[in-house]
């Protein structure tokens, strides 16, 4: 009995592991030291690119917030176009986000997805940490599907996708997103390459 449940914990702390080494590399290895090496080496952005990300990311946060206090926007950045999640108490507020966000040197594109309405609850959140988790897990099991090229975020039970991929790996990884209990919608903010290359 208890080699059955040393077995089962085992199983669960290599799955996590695992989880967690992808969520390093989707967020752009903002752990130190070997990690970062290896996340920046498995993602299709550049090294370059991937920092670029992170600075923006705090840049763009930085500036939201200065300007808008109390809200609750989280901001994304993937290959230098921003992803505004979250919520905020007016359109004004909405539309003065993404305006901020355009005065960040060195953002391409801005997706504002922002909501219009009361702050997320703790009980929400908690739901959408779940649901990138679970998103996640089951890109790890999809055939065809690289977590290393795909940054997951999730907001309202919406998971917002992107990423640098072919057609087929687009295809594949909205499917597993999409098969996930308590996704509302699935939005694909991607670039492509083409399959050969």
């Amino acid at each position: 009995m208890k080699s059955k449940v040393i077995t089962k914990l085992i199983g669960i702390m290599l799955v996590t592991g695992i989880l967690n080494g992808c969520t390093a590399l989707v967020v752009g290895g903002v752990a130190a030291g070997a990690t970062t090496g290896a996340a920046v080496a498995a993602d299709p952005r550049s090294g370059d690119g991937v920092f670029d990300d992170q600075s923006l990311r705090r840049k763009a946060k930085d500036t939201i917030d200065a300007a808008i206090p109390g809200n609750n926007v989280e901001v994304t950045s993937y290959n230098r176009n921003i992803l505004l999640t979250g919520q905020v108490i007016s359109p004004t507020n909405k539309v003065k986000a993404e305006n901020m966000t355009r005065q960040v040197a060195g953002v391409q594109k801005i997706y504002n997805y922002i909501e219009v309405g009361a702050n997320e609850t703790a009980s929400q959140s908690s739901k959408d940490a779940y649901l990138t988790s679970a998103v996640k897990s089951n890109m790890v099991f999809s055939k065809g599907v690289s977590t290393n090229d795909v940054k997951v975020v999730t907001s309202n039970s919406v998971v917002y996708l992107m990423g640098i991929l072919d057609p087929y790996q687009a295809k594949k990884t909205t499917k597993a997103a999409g098969e996930v209990d308590g996704v509302k919608k699935v939005v694909t903010l991607f670039e492509y390459v083409s399959e050969d290359k």
